[in-house]
């Protein structure tokens, strides 16, 4: 009884102790975050402040689906199951998976001229998968019912099943990531040797675990769908990783010389910046010498699912499908050659990249299901409701407004660099 009472009394000064310093941190960061927050200009806190309508119209919309009247005032059905939160939640995987290369570029390829990117780079991958799980979890229709599908509600035969087991592991090894990233930024750039050790192999770790185990195997889930002619290609797979890298990079890029363009200080050199548009120009070409011969397959073998898919494509389809392939083709023109990678260059092509990489995926999941599966159903069509896209709107901008309190509260290494 004596040794109980002993272990009882060390559970209870063990937990006392883990309460009072659990109190002192989360007292130091809130210090922390209003000490950051006092010197934000007037231009930050109203943007702050304007992305609080589309979270709240989100919210809103969000609600109203999960809790009250359920997925029918959505866009999606029976016979089109996957609509925009589907899009959103492939297009917010890669950017995750794609934003991870620049922790490689600097640890595995020692190009320090990224390093200021590096926490930057965490955060938006990191964001970029909670955006895309949120998407996820509002797809299912039930936040409760999503929770238990890896778990419980699952089907062991399911690609998505595994698929959706990855997206902790990531999370895990990017938050790893960006604790030793910080800790070394803390110390001035320059940390001890197990910390750079450790943020080195995690940096490593989080792109190959992204593209091998997160990122190819979602291109596999939709490859392994036979009754879909335009998801049964085995050049999906690598497909995805090539526009993951591309959306990363480019939106990377993006915040770059955005960050440059309001703050007045450049993150990197220019140098650094026209090797970034030149990784993107490579990612592209390689996205349109796949996308060359899928089509060229597509149209060319004669069967009748490949031909109602082109047919979509140039038809019903054909402002998306020209912005993504004459978008992608300009944007990589405008990156092929130095003269070309000038700042207004650059930023021109990631945003084009972007909006052509949205175009894809559109098409990807909306045209592939249009052609129906049994005769005699008719013109099948999928438009997403106000209330869909109020959820779209609210997870976007919900992950812009983390990103930018963030990247104030945490220490980035061009502020420590540049004090």
């Amino acid at each position: 009884m004596k040794n109980a009472g002993r272990v009882y009394s060390s559970i209870l000064a063990f937990a006392s102790s883990a309460k009072d310093k659990g109190l002192k941190f989360a007292s130091s960061a809130k210090d922390h975050v209003v000490e950051s927050m006092k010197d934000a200009g007037k231009v930050y806190l109203c943007v702050l402040a304007f992305l609080l309508i589309p979270i709240i119209w989100g919210a809103i919309s969000w609600v109203r689906i999960m809790f009250i009247e359920g997925v029918g005032i959505t866009g999606s059905s029976d016979l089109v199951p996957w609509g925009a939160y589907i899009v959103g939640f492939v297009f917010f995987v890669g950017t995750s998976a794609g934003a991870s290369l620049m922790g490689l570029m600097i640890h595995a390829f020692g190009r320090k001229d990224y390093e200021p990117l590096g926490t930057r780079a965490i955060i938006v991958g990191f964001l970029s998968l909670l955006a895309a799980v949120l998407f996820l979890v509002s797809d299912v229709g039930n936040p409760i019912r999503a929770g238990l599908l890896p778990i419980v509600l699952h089907n062991p035969t399911s690609m998505l099943v595994y698929t959706s087991m990855t997206y902790a592991g990531f999370a895990a090894l990017m938050l790893g990531e960006l604790f030793f990233a910080v800790k070394i930024t803390l110390m001035g750039g320059k940390g001890s040797h197990l910390d750079e050790t450790m943020a080195k192999w995690l940096a490593i770790g989080a792109l190959l675990f992204a593209l091998m185990v997160v990122h190819a195997p979602h291109g596999a889930l939709f490859a392994f769908l036979k009754a879909r002619e335009m998801w049964n290609t085995p050049l999906l797979p690598p497909h995805f990783v090539a526009v993951a890298l591309a959306s990363g990079i480019a939106l990377m890029l993006f915040i770059s010389i955005l960050t440059a363009k309001t703050t007045k200080r450049e993150l990197v050199t220019k140098e650094t910046l026209s090797h970034m548009g030149g990784l993107l120009a490579f990612f592209l070409g390689i996205t349109l010498f796949m996308d060359f011969f899928d089509f060229l397959v597509m149209s060319y073998s004669g069967k009748p699912g490949g031909l109602e898919i082109w047919h979509f494509l140039t038809t019903r389809f054909k402002p998306l499908f020209l912005v993504n392939t004459i978008g992608m083709f300009c944007a990589m023109t405008i990156l092929l050659f130095k003269r070309g990678r000038t700042i207004t260059g650059l930023l021109t092509a990631s945003i084009i990249t972007m909006i052509s990489i949205i175009a894809y995926r559109i098409d990807l999941i909306v045209v592939a299901q249009i052609p129906p599966l049994f005769p005699g159903i008719g013109e099948i069509y999928y438009v997403p409701t106000l209330t869909e896209m109020g959820v779209v709107a609210g997870v976007v901008g919900l992950i812009i407004f983390l990103y930018l309190v963030l990247t104030r509260v945490l220490p980035m290494e061009e502020t420590i660099q540049g004090n």
